[in-house]
């Protein structure tokens, strides 16, 4: 930041410089207003253009790591203007034989030389930082993917258990695993709470039993973020979800997962989470549907017998 303010003060000052030198130049050629409006205003204006454009620069945090090839192309338009201005004051030597106002055009072509350099690398910077932009969206996009391709992997897993102990450890490691999320519940919700899993340190079953009756307020495999963190809580993390994964008779199964201190669920997070919990449901359901089907069929093998 403070490379950025001094780069972009000391261009706001060059351009106030050049301006006052305009200004004088103008008044040692002429003093009848009109010729001031015309010939000295605009390139008055140019300069002081360049002063607004550093102080732009300073209030502009996106253009911290691109600030010096902002200055290296107003140097280099310095540098090709004052060459143009070098090459007509030689032709004007050649062909005249004098260099008179020689020092005005000088400073013309050097003030527009700075505005355009500086205009052309705000343009290169804008470039770059959407590149940029585009390339982090590209990777981000990239990585969700990857981790929703490994969910699906998670998914078909969980769906071949056999027992709801097993599709909780499996959700637990997937938490763990993709979302770096390492404090995980699998809650059963009824008459009475139980524990499937918890990773979780130091947090009652009253606290967690509180957060998963939360989700019940949103839909199935919906997140639920929790803008209250209990106190309990408050030291661990600043970022709590809860998932109802499905309901079971009158047993609700619930996920609750907790960020670390100065992590944050982000979209990407959440819909990954609620892609998890959906194969979990399923996966919890074809259990307790399997259960009533072996129930049936050994209670009409026992009616047959």
């Amino acid at each position: 930041m403070q490379r950025r303010h001094l780069s972009g003060g000391g261009l706001a000052v060059v351009g106030v410089v050049l301006a006052v030198i305009q200004v004088f130049h103008g008044i040692q050629q002429t003093d009848r207003p009109l010729v001031l409006l015309f010939e000295t205003a605009p390139f008055v204006l140019v300069a002081l253009t360049l002063s607004y454009a550093g102080y732009w620069l300073t209030t502009n945090e996106q253009f911290g790591d691109d600030i010096e090839r902002i200055l290296a192309w107003g140097v280099g338009g310095i540098v090709l203007f004052a060459s143009i201005g070098a090459l007509q004051l030689f032709s004007q030597r050649v062909f005249l034989g004098t260099l008179d106002r020689s020092s005005y055009v000088a400073i013309d072509f050097v003030t527009v030389g700075g505005v355009v350099g500086i205009l052309v690398g705000i343009y290169d910077a804008r470039s770059r930082l959407r590149l940029r932009e585009l390339e982090r969206e590209r990777d981000r996009i990239e990585a969700f993917g990857n981790k929703a391709a490994d969910v699906n992997n998670y998914g078909r897993a969980v769906n071949r258990c056999d027992s709801v102990d097993e599709v909780s450890a499996l959700c637990i490691q997937a938490m763990q695993a993709l979302l770096g999320v390492s404090e995980v519940a699998v809650l059963a919700l009824g008459d009475e709470t139980r524990v499937i899993d918890d990773t979780i340190l130091n947090v009652s079953e009253e606290t967690l039993r509180s957060l998963g009756e939360r989700a019940g307020d949103g839909e199935r495999a919906t997140v639920v973020t929790h803008d209250a963190v209990p106190d309990p809580l408050a030291d661990q993390t600043n970022a709590v979800v809860s998932v109802e994964i499905t309901t079971v008779g009158d047993a609700s199964f619930v996920l609750v997962a907790l960020a670390g201190p100065d992590a944050r669920f982000e979209d990407e997070d959440v819909q990954l989470l609620e892609l998890l919990t959906a194969h979990a449901g399923t996966a919890i359901d074809g259990i307790y549907a399997d259960r009533d089907a072996a129930t049936v069929d050994a209670d009409e093998t026992t009616t047959t017998s």
